[in-house]
């Protein structure tokens, strides 16, 4: 699964329902993300010099914390392990969802 941290004003400029959290570009295909029903991006717009996927899931808490990068998600995730289930909270279409997610193996590991 990729992400991109919300920030300086992006969730605005791509007219998400929230200001912070991770937005879900794209969703590995057969993974635990993926498995659980989270949404990748369905298009792609230009925002500056970046592109973006956009249309998918955007990522709010996990297990009740609240995430707004990278740093959050390792934060929360480092006190799991493969095969455990986590709550992620989620804006998808503009509504607030739960969805529970197995956890699988973390990338470099």
């Amino acid at each position: 699964m990729e992400t991109y941290a919300l920030a300086g004003g992006l969730a605005e400029a791509l007219d998400l329902p929230v200001q912070e959290g991770l937005l879900v570009e794209t969703v590995t295909k057969g993974g635990p993300a993926a498995a659980a029903g989270i949404h990748g991006g369905d298009r792609i717009v230009q925002a500056g010099m970046r592109r973006f996927y956009i249309g998918g899931d955007v990522i709010v808490a996990i297990d009740g914390q609240k995430v707004a990068n990278q740093f959050d998600v390792n934060l929360v995730l480092n006190h799991h392990r493969p095969g455990d289930t986590v709550n992620v909270t989620v804006y998808r279409g503009g509504k607030k969802t739960d969805i529970p997610v197995k956890l699988g193996e973390r990338d470099g590991n």
